[in-house]
């Protein structure tokens, strides 16, 4: 389901993506992605958050499958949301799709450039946890918990099916404790020797919660923009 700030046309659509939340958004949330999206747009784009398959949210709830303790990343979900792209490039007319995806959002977005290339131009991925078993391994550490998301996709597996040249940013605080850099560097890598043009920026001063705030969003989505349109 996307919500946002939109026109009619847009030569480049922004597509927001939230993180991970038990299949739930409040209001604080999606107040926050708003300001976020507001910064983002221009007189040629528009910003679209899309609630992730079977979340609840103040704003109306999308159909899909979410877990109550996440493991959501699923085949079926992936499909849901490689969808909602290309109707959403469909129906607003753009040339280009951004992707700014956060923790789980972004983990969405890296597993959707690789299983449905096309479906994006170029991404920014904030704090993104792109190889998610040890990433599991890592929060299961933290919390004294054990076992593995048995349903999710990890995204280093599809970076295969990256177009070659597609833009990708992965950005991560350095105070992030939740997913640590090892794991969106470990996916840039990976990307990077299969032709995508792939980097990664540690920001410090900012934690998994922060990065959201980070006030050079919107000039990386700008160059990745005009990067996409060369």
């Amino acid at each position: 389901m996307p919500i946002g700030l939109t026109a009619p046309s847009s030569k480049t659509l922004i597509v927001m993506l939230h993180g991970d939340g038990e299949g739930r958004l409040n209001q604080r949330q999606l107040d926050r992605w708003t300001v976020l999206g507001r910064a983002l747009q221009a007189a040629d784009r528009s910003a679209i958050l899309l609630i992730r398959p079977g979340y609840q949210s103040p704003a109306g709830n999308s159909s899909g499958w979410a877990n109550p303790r996440d493991d959501d990343y699923t085949p079926q979900n992936m499909e849901r949301v490689a969808g909602a792209l290309r109707a959403l490039r469909k129906t607003y007319k753009s040339e280009k799709l951004i992707l700014v995806g956060h923790s789980g959002g972004a983990a969405t977005s890296s597993i959707v450039l690789g299983k449905y290339p096309g479906a994006a131009d170029a991404a920014l991925l904030l704090g993104c946890p792109c190889d998610v078993p040890p990433w599991r391994e890592h929060r299961n550490a933290q919390r004294g918990r054990s076992g593995g998301w048995l349903n999710s996709l990890n995204p280093l597996e599809f970076i295969a099916g990256i177009p070659p040249g597609t833009l990708v940013l992965a950005v991560t605080g350095a105070q992030d404790d939740n997913t640590l850099s090892e794991f969106a560097k470990r996916w840039v890598e990976t990307a990077r020797a299969k032709s995508v043009n792939a980097r990664f920026e540690e920001i410090s001063g900012l934690n998994h919660s922060t990065i959201l705030q980070w006030p050079d969003i919107a000039p990386r989505v700008s160059q990745l923009i005009e990067a996409a349109n060369r």
